[in-house]
């Protein structure tokens, strides 16, 4: 959905997320980002990016990503407003990301698609986290993964974002570049959403 001039309200956007809840996923390759968390490349086409931030060290700290993840903390800043029926972050849940710039207003749907199990490489890392990946209506087309990790070996904690994607309309094309430092912005400050949760525990 795009609107020009004024925001989309919520009582506009929550009968389109219905609508959504409908539609296919905009891409081939769901529930790939399991297998790029450490190593590999994106599908053929899409662009990847891992981005992480040290949030702090301990259980408690990785307790509190954990729970800011599956309270959508990450979308707690100016940049994005999150719409959903649902807030669970639980699989087959669809929810609406509304990006607004310059007068121009993007209502993108996504589905979660998965939950991460609790731990990987031979259990060093603990992690906790969800995908989601782009339904038709979305301007952009790909999986993002939003994701903790604790390593119990040096016990740091990172909050990571783990995404693959590209345009998915005219529009999108048009202003990729633009569209690029918004996604870099977007991951800069979920980061700083998540991290200011986390000060609020100690």
């Amino acid at each position: 959905m795009i609107r020009i001039g004024t925001k989309p309200s919520t009582s506009a956007i929550k009968p389109y997320i219905r609508h959504c809840q409908t539609l296919d996923f905009n891409y081939p390759y769901v529930g790939q980002t399991r297998n790029l968390i450490d190593s590999g490349d994106a599908p053929r086409g899409f662009r990847l990016d891992r981005f992480l931030y040290r949030v702090g060290h301990g259980e408690t700290i990785f307790k509190a990503v954990t729970e800011g993840i599956s309270q959508w903390e990450m979308f707690n800043h100016p940049m994005t407003e999150l719409n959903y029926l649902n807030p669970e972050t639980k699989s087959g849940n669809t929810v609406a990301v509304v990006f607004g710039t310059m007068g121009l207003w993007t209502v993108n749907p996504a589905r979660i698609i998965y939950e991460l199990e609790n731990s990987r490489q031979q259990g060093k890392i603990k992690q906790a986290g969800f995908a989601y990946g782009t339904t038709m209506g979305h301007i952009a087309i790909g999986e993002e993964l939003f994701h903790v990790d604790w390593n119990l070996e040096t016990d740091e904690v990172y909050f990571r974002i783990t995404v693959f994607s590209r345009p998915g309309s005219l529009l999108a094309w048009v202003g990729k570049p633009y569209m690029l430092y918004q996604q870099k912005q977007f991951r800069r400050m979920a980061a700083q959403a998540i991290s200011t949760k986390c000060k609020k525990t100690r």
